[in-house]
């Protein structure tokens, strides 16, 4: 039997903001574009009569909605900051970013951001984004967390080794005191013998970062964290086999 989830555990990571208590709908779109390649029959019988293609690029598009919010967190300021912006790393895990469950993340050009305000309701947003590059399906590796300490992450099964590269995602969301965090990817083939694949920059405070890599991941991934000076960071690790 199918095992459905409600949508209200979504949580969205754009560039160093948790939007998500400030959202009613999240929406992914990807497409992939398709050439003709149909010719002439040349006479010959028995040809297909239907046209044929061949696969082309991949694109994708996000649309957020939900309320006006300007201070905890501001997310008015993080939408005007994606207006024409050179992209951000940005992550919808549609079910919760509990460990082990899918995301998808990438790096978002924001398109249009609307405001209204209505005499007999909350003043609203809508938001759209282009993908910029790839949209990775992956999976969380640590939901987000207020870090205060080192650790070594439970692995994440992805069913096989990658066999096109792979790409991670780094969220920086809240910052207090005077932290520093170190994030590591590493994959295994057994989940018990660990390598590094991506090392992010060091985080000192707020921040995000997606990193690609062209070598192929190992069937387990899991987030290595090493936490230095005091007080806490909040932070989210989703990974992608490409």
């Amino acid at each position: 039997m199918p095992t459905f989830n409600h949508g209200k555990n979504a949580v969205v990571l754009l560039d160093n903001t948790n939007l998500s208590t400030t959202l009613t709908d999240a929406s992914v779109s990807l497409t992939a574009d398709v050439a003709e390649t149909s010719t002439f029959s040349g006479g010959v019988s028995g040809v297909s009569s239907g046209k044929t293609y061949v696969s082309g690029l991949t694109d994708g598009t996000a649309t957020l909605s939900g309320y006006f919010e300007s201070s905890s967190p501001d997310a008015d300021a993080e939408f005007l900051s994606q207006l024409g912006s050179s992209g951000s790393a940005f992550t919808i895990a549609p079910i919760g970013h509990t460990r082990g469950n899918p995301t998808e993340f990438g790096n978002v050009i924001g398109t249009s951001y609307d405001r209204s305000a209505d005499i007999g309701s909350v003043v609203a947003v809508a938001v759209a984004f282009q993908f910029d590059g790839d949209a990775h399906n992956g999976k969380s590796l640590l939901a987000p967390t207020a870090i205060t300490s080192s650790s070594n992450e439970v692995g994440v099964d992805y069913g096989a080794a990658g066999t096109n590269g792979g790409a991670g995602v780094l969220h920086c969301t809240v910052s207090s005191g005077s932290p520093t965090l170190d994030v590591k990817i590493q994959t295994s083939a057994d989940n018990v013998t660990f390598s590094d694949y991506i090392t992010f920059t060091q985080a000192t405070g707020t921040t995000s970062e997606l990193i690609t890599s062209d070598t192929n991941p190992a069937r387990y991934a899991r987030a290595v964290l090493t936490f230095g000076g005091s007080g806490s960071i909040t932070a989210a690790v989703s990974f992608a086999q490409k």
